[in-house]
């Protein structure tokens, strides 16, 4: 067997294997079914990330989404967190930073977070434009998904403004980490020199905080 097919075969096998652990993943949490089919940029790996990064929160305690988009992550994070914790998602709701161009889809969020309403706090607004009110909400948070503003310029705004939300132990998380160059050098950058341990997935970067 040459080695073009032997490659080919080990491509397939492991998508299969990603589809059946995705869907066992499935079966052991079925209220995240419906938000599987959210039309959403995150890899199903990355999903089930989120869920377990998440699901190490502190009960009682916050974490921050900056980009949530029609609420895919939003409801994975939701979802992995405990009862008594709060998800605050923050975005405009206008399609800012997506390639589809601007429509509001803040009616679609609602819908598909709907499951998870009890838990979820929306914060509409531009994140650098919102620090005060979710300071308001919060004074420390647990985790903080960065999935916004993929710019060098606009990524370390984020990052500049709500790490010192963070706790220590706290877990930051940074989505298209693979292909965005500003990303990257954040993460390389202001991020690492920060962290007591990190690991990433091809396009997913995280960490937790010294």
């Amino acid at each position: 067997m040459n080695i073009s097919i032997m490659n080919k075969l080990g491509k397939l096998f492991s998508l299969l294997f990603e589809k059946i652990n995705h869907q066992i993943f499935l079966i052991r949490n079925s209220n995240l079914r419906k938000s599987d089919q959210i039309f959403t940029h995150l890899t199903t790996q990355e999903k089930r990330k989120l869920f377990e990064l998440a699901s190490k929160v502190e009960q009682g305690s916050y974490a921050v989404e900056i980009g949530s988009y029609l609420g895919a992550s939003s409801c994975f994070i939701a979802a992995g967190l405990r009862d008594s914790s709060k998800l605050i998602c923050i975005d405009t709701w206008e399609n800012d930073a997506m390639s589809e161009g601007k429509r509001s889809t803040e009616r679609e969020f609602d819908e598909n977070t709907r499951t998870f309403r009890s838990k979820i706090i929306k914060v509409k607004g531009y994140s650098k434009e919102v620090v005060e009110e979710v300071y308001n909400i919060t004074h420390t948070i647990d985790l903080l998904f960065i999935d916004g503003d993929h710019s060098y310029e606009g990524c370390k705004t984020d990052w500049d403004l709500y790490s010192p939300f963070l706790k220590s132990g706290g877990c930051v998380i940074f989505h298209d980490f693979g292909w965005a160059e500003g990303v990257k050098k954040v993460v390389e950058e202001d991020v690492k020199p920060k962290l007591k341990y990190f690991d990433s997935l091809p396009n997913m970067f995280w960490g937790y905080i010294k």
